[in-house]
């Protein structure tokens, strides 16, 4: 699977999201999001460039550009950001809301947090 760079700049901009959404971006989520880019092989000089893309890209536009993504691509952003989101070993309400409407919004394949989890660690 491989995604443009307006598309993973897309996947960082929900992520960044989802990481913000209990107010404190802790650094295991930090540390998910850049190991999904290397697991997706951005060059090192590529990271930077890519993140400054996703912060001036609209939420909007983001959730259009994972909304036009085929199933496969769908299925991992919802698995990717169900994931992110139990990483610091909590789930805030705040954050599963903001998970069910991405995945709302966007058509995103529906799964459990555990579902989210397991799919990620087969990759």
């Amino acid at each position: 699977m491989t995604f443009n760079k307006v598309d993973f700049a897309a996947i960082l901009k929900l992520a960044f999201a989802m990481a913000a959404a209990d107010n404190v971006i802790e650094k295991n989520e930090q540390a998910v999001i850049a190991l999904e880019m290397m697991r997706f092989g951005v060059p090192e000089s590529d990271i930077e460039p890519l993140i400054e893309v996703a912060n001036a890209m609209q939420p909007t536009d983001a959730l259009t550009a994972v909304s036009n993504m085929g199933y496969e691509q769908k299925k991992y952003v919802a698995a990717f950001l169900g994931f992110l989101m139990t990483v610091d070993g909590k789930i805030d309400d705040a954050e599963l809301k903001l998970w069910t409407l991405i995945s709302t919004l966007c058509n995103l394949p529906t799964m459990t947090v555990e579902q989210a989890a397991n799919y990620m660690t087969e990759l």
